[in-house]
């Protein structure tokens, strides 16, 4: 039976699923089309994939398993559902860790060149492997319940069940044998209140058998682990962009300062007086001004590419800090450290949504070529 909170749960995942599809689905579509390929593109096409499949893919299969009450049935789409929930989060955060030191190397380290095009897509590809691995193990540590289980079912593989939070106790378990209920890929509120004797017939949740309780109890901190080791890896390169360019502009204000000292003037003066000296034709002046020009303009690219990179930092730094924000509630939930909140909880998706949102704010370019393709379809 689906309760109010459900449905209302339900309704929001339905717009984020609408609204992130057709969002994502443009930014995909623009991304594509350009034809300066960086670094910061190819990650950017990555997160767009990720949120474009999120979309259309895991958030309607969380719809239609909290319409069943994760009564899935049948083992494969059990397996399948933890697959891609586990996937997801994981990926996202390998994702933010890599822009964050794309955007280091190419302020503070630009002539080093870490990173390129091919090193880029292999390591999304790392990626990716990676996050398949974090989704089979979980994968494999579900299973659909066959028969109604009690607390005094002797042999039973599961070991952990989440249920509606108490107001003393976030998470109970219908089994004490051991506590595995801190990982957020565990699927809250699978019953109501699972007590001794219910029907879990056909409910997916989590089971010991294949691994063990130890190896899936240090698996899970290693899972959750992951998301703090990423927050703190992308404070620390953002701290060190952020020193990289203030020190960058505060030496550039002092060769600004310098400049207007009377030995600067007197210098220049005199250079202008050996010009006229040396020759007093236009045709040479004008060679000397370009020159002059060509000398001043490396200097320009350089400091153009500069500031392209620092509104390319800002606009993936925002995307991070979004990320951050939008799942540390539900990670905090898990780990019952704040009161459980079904819709807070599943607000995490909001980030998918989000992206195309930021683009659209932060990136001028993104901004006129929306305008043209939407212009172009009327």
């Amino acid at each position: 039976m689906v309760d109010t909170e459900h449905c209302i749960i339900m309704a929001i995942l339905g717009v984020f699923s609408i609204v992130g599809t057709i969002g994502n689905f443009l930014v995909l579509y623009i991304y594509t089309r350009k034809r300066d390929r960086t670094t910061s593109n190819i990650f950017i096409l990555t997160l767009a994939g990720t949120d474009f499949l999120t979309c259309l893919v895991l958030i309607p299969f969380n719809i239609v398993a909290l319409g069943l009450d994760h009564r899935l049935e049948i083992d494969f789409f059990c397996k399948l559902y933890m697959f891609l929930l586990t996937c997801n989060v994981p990926f996202s955060a390998f994702v933010m860790v890599a822009i964050a030191f794309d955007r280091y190397f190419c302020i503070c380290h630009p002539f080093l060149h870490a990173i390129n095009i091919p090193r880029a897509k292999a390591i999304v590809l790392l990626m990716a492997a990676l996050a398949c691995v974090f989704g089979i193990l979980t994968s494999m540590m579900y299973t659909i319940y066959p028969a109604p289980l009690s607390d005094s079912t002797t042999g039973s593989n599961i070991t952990c069940l989440y249920t509606a939070p108490s107001s003393d106790q976030p998470y109970n378990t219908s089994l004490s044998n051991v506590e595995l209920c801190d990982d957020i890929t565990v699927t809250p509120n699978v019953t109501d209140t699972p007590q001794g004797g219910e029907d879990l017939t056909g409910v997916c949740g989590p089971f010991s058998t294949i691994f063990g309780e130890y190896f899936i109890y240090v698996y899970q901190k290693i899972y959750a682990g992951f998301y703090l080791l990423s927050f703190l890896i992308v404070f620390v390169l953002y701290g060190l962009i952020y020193r990289a360019i203030h020190l960058r502009r505060a030496l550039k204000a002092k060769r600004k300062r310098s400049s207007l000292f009377p030995a600067a003037a007197e210098i220049s003066m005199a250079e202008t007086q050996m010009t006229a000296l040396n020759g007093n034709n236009v045709g040479n002046n004008a060679d000397s001004s370009d020159k002059s020009v060509k000398k001043k303009h490396p200097g320009q690219i350089k400091d153009k590419n500069f500031y392209a990179n620092i509104r390319t930092a800002a606009m993936l730094f925002i995307v991070t800090v979004v990320f951050l924000l939008a799942f540390l509630p539900a990670w905090l939930m898990a780990h019952g450290w704040i009161p459980y909140s079904p819709i807070i909880f599943y607000m995490y998706f909001l980030y998918n949504v989000a992206n195309p949102v930021i683009y659209a704010f932060m990136n001028m370019s993104f901004r006129a070529d929306l305008r043209s393709l939407l212009c172009s379809s009327r």
